[in-house]
């Protein structure tokens, strides 16, 4: 196999595209066949920041269920692929809301992907959904998920991984299913080896805020700091404001609420010099700020030139926000990708 043609299912605003175009040193090349996005403005992302917004014969589909499969016959046909990407809808497993795992709509989307599998018969596959999915019923949603996978006619590897042992300074963890076609001898996988965070381009949360030129509305409003920064007494756990490792960036980072007090910097924090020191700081008077979309890139291991390309779409904070807090780490799903193919193609 000289050649591996992809599909990006999914696909957001391309945390996997852009973690197979970092890949470099396997013997193979790459070709990007077609992409699936059914969330409106992280298509026109994708397709503007990759593409200058000219396909130019790249397949692209709205919709994961109206593409032709065994259970959809009339569906559309999809260019062949030998790789399947996607990181799948994560709402129905997360711990927000009702958890309802593969019971509910948006879990059946599982199933989709099980039908493409089978209608499609890629040489490999890589997953990714939120950690959380390994605790519902006790794990038997997730070994119902391998066995599933397994059925397929896939050697499957499961993955629990930490973003910030793979190069970005964020707490974010992940499941990712790895496949390999069972036609291959399965090969007994651990999981991608860790990397040293202090050698990355950003060793901290604080080496990749920026500095000065922060928008006003990235400062949180006075008539609203008394409800964002402390924290509720039915919580568990600790919040804090100046974290050297942030939290998992959300969604819903443009609201002002408790659950992002994590990735909120005071000026002392940012303006200071040592990263893992917590400055004192008066809640009352003391400016602080949420992460700017250009720091949420950064945070997820995309290029700055991202930022170029959400300012040229004019999109608002909010938009982008949901963009950036719903893709998957760069660099971690490199080193999913990379240890899955290198393993089985490279003696």
């Amino acid at each position: 196999m000289d050649k591996i043609k992809y599909f990006d299912f999914f696909s957001g605003i391309g945390g996997f595209k852009s973690a197979v175009d970092s890949i470099k040193n396997l013997p193979v090349d790459f070709e990007h066949v077609g992409f699936c996005e059914i969330e409106k403005n992280a298509a026109k992302f994708y397709s503007e920041h990759y593409f200058g917004g000219d396909l130019n014969g790249l397949q692209f589909v709205n919709n994961i269920e109206d593409v032709k499969t065994s259970a959809n016959s009339t569906g559309i046909e999809l260019n062949p692929f030998d790789l399947f990407l996607g990181g799948f809808p994560c709402q129905s497993f997360s711990n927000v809301g009702y958890r309802k795992g593969l019971e509910d709509d948006r879990g059946q989307l599982f199933y989709n992907i099980l039908h493409l599998l089978d209608e499609y018969s890629p040489q490999f596959f890589v997953l990714e959904n939120v950690q959380k999915i390994a605790t519902l019923k006790k794990g038997s949603v997730l070994d119902e998920m391998k066995r599933a996978l397994e059925d397929c006619g896939y050697h499957v590897y499961l993955w629990d991984l930490n973003a910030s042992n793979y190069g970005v300074p964020q707490k974010r963890r992940r499941i990712f299913f790895a496949g390999v076609k069972n036609t291959f001898v399965k090969k007994a996988l651990t999981a991608p080896d860790e990397l040293d965070l202090s050698k990355s381009k950003y060793p901290t949360a604080w080496h990749l805020l920026e500095k000065d030129n922060v928008d006003h509305k990235h400062y949180i409003p006075t008539k609203t700091r008394e409800t964002v920064l402390y924290k509720n007494p039915k919580w568990q756990g600790d919040v804090n404001i100046d974290n050297a490792l942030a939290r998992p960036i959300t969604a819903t980072m443009a609201k002002w609420h408790r659950a992002n007090q994590d990735n909120y910097f005071s000026d002392s924090y940012i303006n200071a010099s040592d990263p893992f020191v917590r400055p004192n700081v008066d809640l009352v008077s003391e400016p602080i700020r949420r992460i700017t979309p250009l720091e949420g890139f950064r945070l997820q291991g995309f290029n700055d030139d991202f930022e170029d390309t959400r300012k040229r779409l004019k999109m608002s904070y909010s938009a982008s926000y949901k963009l950036i807090g719903n893709a998957v780490p760069v660099p971690l799903s490199k080193a999913v990708i990379h240890h899955l193919l290198s393993s089985y193609l490279t003696d």
